[in-house]
């Protein structure tokens, strides 16, 4: 594609087939972006979903000091396993939204372009990097807001997964005595059985529990993600060429984490209000499947500086890093290489 159809190549440029490892048969050929996507997603996922537990049990309890308190102690009570409890369902839906996410935006950014620009002529000496930036933005609002609609009851069930055993253990302390010893056990459902469970007692559109927050989260920070990967890419790639200094794979790895980082920071209190309304509906579902009423509906509302819903932040913005360099450099390569 020019740069006068579409400005800066989405997220990486065309491959070169004399270096390609493997080439997709024909009929894989349109779904090329999203298998890559989908590959490069499920690895980086499995490696950054311990910290992303940690984040959430963060977010919705506060009887954890520290990072290193709620580690200590998800060790303590549930072992290595504690900290990967309902990956299944993100490592299918968020793999998938995740190619889905790069699929619609590289498909929409040349059309962004056209809408944006038109057949403007003024903006041929505008630099690439300011000329790209609101089509980014368009783009990645439209990706984000799309995949929500697929992500959202995936992400809800990770949640119910990753919190449930504290929001059980918490509820029981309003059984009598007789009946806490009748249930020491707790016990983590399945992600089937979790989708079952919020089905029966919150209907269909209980799966979309806090979705204005997951919708607002996702379309801002895949505008802002993308914008700035692709920024940072360029313009780090422009400094290496000019001076002869550093590699390709270096402006991807800071392009990719940078752009985690600071997506991820701007939507954060989106996210926890959206944690927390969902484990409101969590601890209720928790109550009636203990024969407890339920509690009193809490009104969650975003309020943009109280501190409390920065709780996470740290452990989240380091996941985020990581996760990002990991899916950049992994997603590059394959696009470099598998044709």
């Amino acid at each position: 594609m020019s740069d006068r159809s579409a400005g800066i190549p989405a997220i990486t440029g065309q491959i070169d087939y004399s270096k390609a490892w493997h080439v997709f048969p024909d009929y894989l050929q349109p779904y090329r972006t999203t298998l890559l996507a989908y590959g490069a997603s499920f690895a980086s996922t499995t490696i950054g979903f311990p910290m992303d537990t940690v984040k959430t049990r963060m977010q919705t309890h506060k009887n954890f000091t520290s990072y290193f308190d709620c580690v200590r102690k998800t060790y303590k009570v549930e072992g290595i396993r504690g900290f990967f409890r309902g990956i299944w369902a993100p490592l299918i839906s968020t793999s998938m939204a995740k190619s889905l996410s790069v699929g619609i935006f590289t498909s929409v950014k040349p059309t962004a372009y056209r809408a944006i620009y038109g057949n403007d002529t003024t903006i041929g000496d505008t630099h690439p990097v300011l000329k790209n930036l609101p089509v980014c933005m368009a783009s990645g609002f439209i990706s984000g807001g799309g995949v929500s609609l697929f992500a959202c009851p995936f992400e809800f069930t990770k949640v119910y997964a990753q919190i449930s055993r504290l929001v059980q253990s918490k509820s029981m302390k309003d059984l009598p005595q007789h009946l806490q010893t009748n249930h020491q056990e707790v016990v983590s459902p399945s992600t089937t059985k979790t989708f079952r469970q919020i089905v029966r007692h919150e209907g269909f559109r209980g799966l979309y529990t806090g979705y204005k927050y997951h919708f607002l989260r996702d379309s801002i920070s895949s505008g802002v993600y993308y914008s700035i990967y692709e920024s940072l890419k360029w313009t780090m790639n422009s400094i290496q060429e000019s001076y002869q200094i550093g590699s390709p794979q270096l402006s991807i790895l800071l392009a990719g984490g940078l752009s985690g980082i600071l997506s991820w920071t701007f939507v954060f209190p989106f996210d926890t209000t959206k944690s927390l309304i969902q484990k409101d509906v969590v601890t209720n579902i928790l109550r009636k499947e203990q024969g407890l009423s339920p509690l009193p509906p809490k009104e969650r509302k975003l309020q943009k500086f109280e501190r409390k819903l920065y709780r996470g932040l740290g452990i989240s913005v380091t996941r985020s890093f990581m996760v990002n360099m990991v899916f950049f450099s992994v997603y590059e390569f394959a696009m470099s290489h598998i044709a």
